[in-house]
């Protein structure tokens, strides 16, 4: 009888080592978010100046544009409330506030479109140009400012489609 007593208090002690063992090499809790940080642009990115004229006809292939690559994550309405950002609790920027790009030329939102941000993909491969200075000219338009009217003589669209 003392010989099982004996192993069971053997088995119960080896049982909490293993127990204090796990807790101790438990994987760290999730880390917070990290805060946002500008993307890395180059002088020449910064200062590189959108070829495509700001007119209603750029704007609206923009937002053809940006609701089957953007609105998932910044909201239908660029509010930075977008379904896919909501479900991974990702603080993302509300483009109709006129703050938030004031301080970004064209030429940086061209560049953070193509090569991405934090969380966000880079779509350089997936969008042409023009296709990211359209993006640029919407984006600007959901912050206020108003593009020129249509002349009805704007140039086709040079790209294939848009990509799904």
């Amino acid at each position: 009888m003392r010989s099982k007593i004996l192993i069971l208090a053997m088995l119960l002690g080896a049982g909490c080592l293993c127990a204090q063992e796990k807790k101790e090499t438990a994987p760290p809790a999730e880390p917070a978010p990290a805060a946002a940080h500008p993307a890395t642009i180059s002088a020449e990115d910064k200062a590189r100046k959108n070829p495509v004229k700001f007119t209603e006809v750029s704007v609206t292939r923009g937002k053809k544009i940006f609701g089957t690559q953007c609105a998932l994550c910044h909201g239908d309405k660029g509010n930075g409330k977008g379904e896919l950002a909501a479900d991974m609790k990702l603080t993302v920027p509300d483009f109709t506030q006129p703050d938030t790009l004031k301080d970004r030329t064209d030429g940086e939102l061209f560049a953070i479109i193509g090569s991405g941000k934090e969380t966000m993909p880079a779509q350089g491969s997936r969008l042409t140009d023009e296709h990211r200075w359209n993006l640029v000219n919407y984006m600007r338009a959901l912050s206020g400012k108003v593009p020129e009217k249509a002349t009805g003589k704007e140039p086709e669209e040079n790209t294939i489609t848009v990509p799904q």
